[in-house]
């Protein structure tokens, strides 16, 4: 991901399947500093394209740049509201 990106959105709370303003790419931000959390990626209700973690706040890979299908849905594998979610572009 390059140094600088473009927020093209408002800030969300990842709390249930979301596209996240039906962007391509999304800044993911876990920020509950006790736990890590799982993150699905799915291109329709159930279609699982991808699963990953978010480590938990202030360790490495707390915050990523995915690039998804717009119309691709994230959801969290808790109903903690931990995951902060938000539209970038690279230019």
């Amino acid at each position: 991901m390059p140094d600088y990106v473009k927020f093209i959105g408002s800030e969300i709370t990842l709390t249930s399947a979301n596209t996240v303003a039906n962007s391509a790419v999304i800044r993911l931000t876990n920020t509950d500093s006790s736990n890590s959390v799982i993150i699905t990626q799915k291109s329709n209700s159930t279609t699982t394209v991808a699963i990953f973690t978010l480590n938990k706040a202030g360790s490495d890979e707390s915050t990523v740049y995915l690039i998804k299908g717009p119309t691709h849905t994230l959801e969290i594998s808790s109903g903690t509201a931990v995951v902060k979610a938000v539209p970038v572009a690279y230019r």
